[in-house]
């Protein structure tokens, strides 16, 4: 059969062409059957990442206690500046906050974008735990971390008298406190002509209750210093001269009527504070004390954390004078119309160098979590975070600030978070650089913490997203956390890890909702560059919701 040539007009062409797209979805010779698209192929809810950028530049805290170590529990600080509440803290999220409560002892926080600090001043507190206040160097660019120890109250030499009667804000009766110390005490004495009052000078009302707590400047095993129990900030407001304290005196007074408990903060008149000091004390030119010398008094604000020159009621300068010797000891009193924290002192030339520090050993590797440098004498109690095995503790005209004179003899501890110790040295001359022979007491490791999460309210439900931007901490039971830094997306790095040690590893979502996802790690035990993962599940993820062809 021949060739036939077939002359199609347009409408043909057309026509045909319309058959032909249209068998492609039929049965054709070959037997095929193609299934024609949905018209409306619907949406599918695709999870949207709303975790935020990694934390910088922010402040992490350790309260731990001064003897153990152990983290303090319910602990809380308060932020000032210059003696007024600070007005440029804010949490993690950015909300602005005043205050901040910690089940376990760890803290972090940050300052207003246009806050313009070198410092800021956290006052602490914890019940059955004497207050503190620490001074913060914002020098530092990214993560400051500090570390504060709050001494127990059973720790120090305290006498309480409880459920005294007033009348019109006086007692009924005059009344004297002694702590009646073994070795160095303080007594305060206050008459029944005395009005109390709260800080804006008005008579409390209700039972009374007076606590006076000392220290020895020589604190025996087991006990706390007077060193220890001096809120710090003492010097911080010289680079040329440091106050040494010859003794430290706390009074704390309460009036309870009903539910509502009143702080005593002012006195009608003035009162009489004694302080004992030992006979063994020597001045800063090496003299022993004799009848009728003096020291200025400072006083410490808790309000403000503040330490302020002790002053009378026509604000002028208030000392405290040494009485004659007593056994083997130094009664010294001064007069004050409020109560406070009171330490007597002595001006000493301060350290104007730079402090640094050397770990002396072989092959010195401090863990990246860094280790705790506990600098002790009886004028001073410091705990400094050092990163490196060589640097600088004090930076040259800040020793006088943290009170290291031109010859401060200290003795030197150094531990990790967990309290495993590296080494001593005792009897050092801080101001002239403290070197201390170090060797790792135990195997650190460390390891990379994947966190992920998924979404279970999409319809992406296994797809796993970087949690970013979150405050992954660590411990062991018991010890203050440590904070792990995000060293990528979703990735943080713990760091100092004690290998076979388990860890309570917990994460806190900033600045983002996760509803009741579960964030312990369970089980988490330490082992030599594992890298573990953890995925967060959420219901509750943000979702765009796109064309099903198109997912």
């Amino acid at each position: 059969m021949g060739n036939k040539n077939f002359k199609l007009t347009k409408l043909a062409l057309a026509l045909g062409l319309t058959v032909s797209l249209a068998g492609c979805f039929s049965d054709n010779d070959n037997d095929v059957t193609v299934t024609p698209p949905d018209p409306d192929p619907g949406t599918v809810k695709v999870p949207t990442p709303d975790t935020p950028a990694a934390l910088s530049s922010y402040v992490s805290v350790t309260v731990t206690d001064s003897l153990s170590g152990d983290a303090v529990d319910n602990a809380t600080i308060t932020f000032f500046e210059a003696g007024e509440a600070s007005a440029n803290v804010t949490d993690l999220s950015g909300e602005a906050i005043t205050t901040l409560t910690s089940a376990d002892g760890s803290f972090a926080f940050k300052l207003k974008e246009d806050a313009n600090l070198e410092s800021i001043t956290l006052s602490i507190s914890a019940a059955n735990y004497l207050a503190n206040a620490s001074v913060v160097s914002l020098a530092n660019e990214g993560a400051t971390n500090v570390s504060v120890n709050l001494v127990s109250a059973d720790k120090a030499a305290t006498k309480t008298e409880s459920n005294l009667a007033t009348t019109e804000g006086k007692l009924d009766a005059d009344i004297i406190v002694d702590t009646d110390a073994a070795g160095v005490g303080a007594t305060v004495s206050i008459p029944a002509t005395v009005e109390l009052q709260n800080a804006a000078g008005e008579a409390v009302a209700g039972s009374v209750n007076i606590e006076v707590v000392t220290a020895d400047l020589e604190a025996a095993d087991g006990e706390a210093s007077a060193a220890s129990i001096i809120p710090g900030g003492l010097n911080s407001g010289s680079a040329a001269e440091v106050l040494v304290p010859a003794a430290v005196v706390t009074v704390n007074i309460t009036a309870t009527q009903g539910d509502t408990t009143t702080t005593v903060k002012q006195l009608s008149e003035a009162i009489t504070v004694t302080t004992d000091i030992a006979d063994t004390y020597r001045t800063v030119d090496g003299n022993e004390l004799v009848a009728g010398n003096t020291f200025d008094v400072y006083t410490f604000d808790e309000t403000k954390a503040q330490w302020t020159k002790l002053q009378d009621s026509t604000n002028n300068d208030t000392v405290a004078t040494v009485g004659a010797k007593v056994d083997n000891k130094f009664p010294t009193s001064f007069q004050t119309n409020h109560f406070s924290s009171f330490v007597p002192v002595e001006r000493v030339a301060a350290c104007t160098d730079a402090v640094s520090f050397t770990l002396s050993g072989t092959n010195v590797s401090v863990p990246a979590a860094g280790l705790f440098m506990q600098i002790r004498s009886n004028r001073l109690a410091l705990n400094e975070i050092v990163n490196s095995s060589t640097g600088t503790l004090f930076a040259e005209g800040q020793a006088a600030k943290n009170g290291v004179t031109v010859n401060s003899l200290v003795n030197v501890n150094v531990v990790d978070a967990n309290g495993n110790v590296w080494g001593s040295a005792n009897n050092v001359n801080l101001c002239g650089g403290v070197t201390v022979p170090v060797t790792a007491p135990v195997t650190y490791v460390n390891q990379d913490f994947s966190l992920t999460y998924t979404c279970s309210n999409t319809d992406q439900a296994t797809t796993e997203l970087d949690f970013t931007g979150a405050l992954v901490r660590y411990n062991q039971a018991g010890k203050a956390p440590l904070i792990a830094a995000e060293s990528a997306n979703g990735t943080y790095a713990l760091t100092g890890l004690e290998s076979g040690a388990t860890y309570e590893v917990s994460v806190i979502p900033v600045g983002v909702d996760v509803g009741d996802a579960s964030l312990t790690v369970p089980n988490f035990v330490a082992a030599d560059g594992e890298a573990v993962s953890f995925n967060v599940g959420r219901s509750n993820c943000q979702f765009s919701e796109v064309s099903g062809s198109g997912s």
